[in-house]
């Protein structure tokens, strides 16, 4: 069996969930988590470079 993991996250303005699917809950909790902080990151980065462009 698998677990899924919903993280909801917020920077106080947006919001977004990310998902983690394993068949160990804290691996399932970490994936959710990584991708969480990696769309965060990638999209301040996105909205810096549209100042320049």
């Amino acid at each position: 069996a698998k677990v899924r993991v919903l993280i909801e996250s917020t920077d106080g303005i947006e919001n977004w969930s990310t998902v983690g699917v394993s068949r160990d809950v804290v691996q399932a909790s970490l994936i959710a988590l990584v991708d969480s902080i990696e769309y965060k990151l990638l999209k301040d980065i996105e909205k810096k470079l549209k100042t320049y462009f």
